[in-house]
């Protein structure tokens, strides 16, 4: 349970700008002992060397605006929407201080603060209303798949007429995904089995969904190849973990509840994701809503069954391809995979069961590409920064494939190869895993 500031602080007087949520759990701010060993794990520290850029630096801040010794600055602001959130210093840090939830709370803060000051900023409506009905990002995905197949996106980007508008639009034409033909989701069984192994539902997501559905396709596939039942209710939408992470509760506790309602009724055993990010912020529905009277106990049920699709497959046992092709296959480790969800070793146990893969370990896999959420569009630079490190440790390996379980980290990765004059094939691990199951005439 999220502590008030009055709760554990009684001794101050002074006023909060925490005003109408909870302030940031206290315990957690006072348990930073500030020893530095976050430092060497945080990107935005490494790349500029200022105290106000690292975790301990931030906790400063957001422990001083909660005891109201300081006011809610363009400094302080800044210096949160600068933090990638990649969360790892808390895999880092040796209090066990959780980080991610401070930042969460504080940037909620500053989402209050600007709208009480009639200060809705442009990220803000975005994130409410594009990813408030998923309709809208399909629509965007159908509309970029004919700008893509018409030849017109190619004419565009040897024009360069949009870097006559905007360098950075320029740059950013470069990082669209290839939009894949969206087939419909179906029930799936392996019908091979008397006996099913269990039923499972699949969150298929809204990037997800929009830009990657033959990943969706792909898992659905691998889980009814091992003996699953899958479903995949219709009409789902944004987890709510993008509105979360940039500050939006309010929007993300709605997009939560929808999702559960979803999920809620088809008693299943487990709920299966293909994305880092939104796993693990479904991990953590329970303290979203752990006051909401009507879905607290939901939230709990559903958050105990969300698993990742490599952690559910290594943990459950899944069926060894006999397909051997001999390829050089490397790992990027998304962040909210191996730090938000302590998920490291699975996908690698995934790609070394690969017949005829030789499996080459990058240096600082776990080091952030620069992707995390939406700063690779709001921090075009400083992502990029982040990609190059990435791509230098890429090329050492020199594999085939670079394999990653988010569509962040796929898109950034992907636009790498275009930026830094690459070949690296970029799948997801279950994508991979079923390119083996179907005879390899995908990869």
């Amino acid at each position: 349970m999220t502590h008030t500031h009055q709760e554990t602080k009684n001794s101050t007087n002074k006023s909060t700008l925490f005003s109408k949520i909870p302030v940031p759990d206290y315990e957690q701010i006072l348990n930073c002992m500030h020893c530095g060993m976050c430092l060497p794990s945080c990107p935005t520290y490494e790349m500029t060397g200022l105290e106000k850029y690292s975790p301990r630096g931030r906790i400063r801040m957001i422990k001083a605006v909660a005891d109201g010794e300081l006011s809610i600055t363009e400094n302080y602001i800044e210096s949160l929407d600068f933090c990638l959130d990649c969360q790892a210093c808390v895999t880092a840090c040796p209090a066990g201080v959780e980080y991610g939830k401070l930042v969460e709370a504080a940037h909620n803060q500053i989402s209050e603060h600007q709208k009480q000051n009639g200060k809705n900023s442009f990220k803000t409506l975005i994130l409410n209303k594009l990813f408030e009905k998923q309709s809208r990002l399909l629509s965007i995905a159908f509309f970029l798949k004919l700008y893509q197949k018409s030849g017109l996106e190619f004419l565009v980007q040897k024009s360069k007429i949009l870097f006559l508008i905007s360098k950075k639009l320029h740059n950013l034409s470069f990082m669209v995904p290839k939009v894949p033909e969206y087939k419909k989701y179906e029930f799936y069984t392996k019908n091979q089995q008397s006996t099913l192994k269990g039923k499972v539902g699949v969150i298929t997501g809204c990037v997800q969904d929009a830009f990657f559905n033959n990943v969706n396709h792909d898992t659905i596939e691998v889980l009814a190849y091992n003996g699953y039942e899958v479903i995949t209710p219709k009409s789902q939408q944004c987890c709510g973990s993008v509105s979360g992470h940039n500050g939006e509760l309010d929007s993300a506790r709605h997009q939560a509840k929808k999702i559960i309602d979803q999920f809620y009724t088809e008693n299943v055993d487990n709920i299966i994701i293909n994305s880092a990010g939104c796993g693990s912020y479904m991990k953590e529905y329970h303290t979203l809503l752990e006051d909401d009277p009507i879905y607290a106990e939901k939230a709990i049920w559903f958050s105990d069954r969300v698993k990742d699709i490599s952690e559910f497959l290594v943990d459950q046992g899944f069926i060894k391809p006999v397909l051997n092709r001999k390829m050089i296959v490397t790992y990027h480790e998304p962040c909210h995979l191996v730090h938000g969800q302590k998920i490291s070793k699975q996908p690698r146990e995934i790609i070394e069961a690969l017949p005829g893969v030789e499996f080459i370990e990058m240096e600082e896999s776990d080091w952030c590409c620069g992707s995390a959420g939406i700063y690779n569009i709001t921090h075009y630079d400083h992502s990029m920064i982040l990609l190059e490190r990435k791509f230098d440790k890429l090329k050492k390996t020199k594999a085939d494939y670079v394999v990653s379980g988010n569509p962040g980290c796929m898109i950034q990765l992907a636009y790498g190869n275009h930026k830094f004059n690459s070949d690296f094939k970029i799948l997801h691990p279950v994508s991979l895993l079923n390119n083996f199951y179907k005879g390899g005439e995908d990869a």
